[in-house]
């Protein structure tokens, strides 16, 4: 969660859709916009988007308890970090940084963060005249194969392809995927194999399916996700496949205040099946682990939503056990005690 009240940026719950979750601990983290786990979980990397010398990536261990505690930090060298991601093969942490218009590469010993061994600086602006005066990296979304990522530039419209080495660190000579100006890109999903992805545009509240083939993307669809009609009341956010994927949800915030529901295609085609409203601004949103409940974190409400969800028609209902905490940006879903 974001921390401007004090509260401590992440808080572990106890849960079960059914009924309302219980605080087992806190840790202190300075607005914890995004954080991830290694392979196994035993790691924990998490954000403190902040500006300038504040802004860190901070690295976690999990104990014999099964609680994580604090290893160390590492500037993320650029401001504003949003969004982390983890590669398993090298052990590799990458950091998007909004204000910054960056990405940081870390490698790791035993967990630790250590100091970043790349930064690449983007380049390039759009024509909104306030959000896309410059660069702002929104996401890094690791390919399943982890053979390249991709970083969303939602101040520049276009997402940048590197290819990853074996150590880790990525090739300076990006790809750049040119996305239609104005949209905003922020997060994209793949598909389990690899083969199609899905990008959220903020701005424009549309969402473009790619085809990917050796590497290539190729746009073959784009479709309304936020239906807002003033362009100015457009934020959408988050965007997931369902565990089974067979389904799609995004998040759209600012007027809407809802999730867009769709059907996966054959193709991987969309099909829009209907609007959810949630609480103010969901920023971010999860499927359980199951996939019979979708957890939806509203930043302005100052809580978690819990919605049971439907694989056979897609519908979302209000199970009412809400999660009151402040400012919440980020959820994630750890067994209780996996080691």
């Amino acid at each position: 969660s974001y921390t401007p009240q004090g509260n401590p940026g992440i808080e572990v719950y106890q849960i079960n859709g059914t009924q309302p979750a219980s605080l087992l601990y806190s840790l202190k983290n300075t607005n914890a916009s995004f954080y991830t786990f290694n392979q196994d979980q035993s790691f924990l990397y998490a954000a403190s988007e902040d500006m300038d010398s504040k802004a860190l990536v901070n690295a976690y261990q999990k104990n014999k308890e099964g609680k994580f505690e604090f290893i160390n930090s590492a500037g993320s060298m650029g401001s504003a970090p949003c969004y982390v991601a983890f590669r398993n093969k090298s052990k590799t942490v990458y950091s998007a940084n909004y204000m910054g218009g960056s990405m940081s590469v870390f490698k790791t010993s035993n967990g630790k963060l250590l100091p970043a061994s790349q930064l690449i600086q983007y380049k390039g602006s759009s024509i909104h005249p306030e959000r896309q005066q410059g660069p702002h990296a929104h996401m890094i979304a690791i390919a399943p194969d982890e053979s390249y990522l991709l970083v969303t530039d939602l101040g520049s419209d276009k997402i940048y392809q590197h290819t990853i080495k074996e150590d880790g660190l990525v090739n300076e000579n990006y790809n750049p995927i040119a996305i239609t100006a104005g949209n905003g890109p922020r997060h994209i999903v793949f598909t389990p194999k690899g083969n199609r992805a899905y990008l959220i545009n903020e701005l424009s509240g549309a969402i473009d399916v790619f085809d990917i083939e050796n590497k290539k993307f190729t746009k073959i669809q784009t479709i309304t996700s936020d239906t807002t009609t003033l362009s100015k009341t457009k934020g959408s956010a988050d965007i997931h496949l369902s565990p089974n994927g067979k389904w799609l949800i995004s998040s759209n915030r600012v007027s809407s205040n809802d999730l867009a529901i769709f059907k996966v295609g054959a193709k991987g085609l969309l099909s829009p099946v209907g609007h959810q409203t949630v609480a103010t601004r969901p920023r971010n949103f999860s499927f359980d682990p199951s996939g019979n409940f979708v957890y939806v974190a509203s930043q302005d409400d100052n809580k978690v939503q819990i919605f049971s969800f439907n694989s056979s028609t897609g519908k979302l209902t209000n199970t009412n056990n809400d999660i009151k905490v402040m400012s919440p940006v980020c959820l994630k879903f750890i067994p209780r005690n996996p080691r």
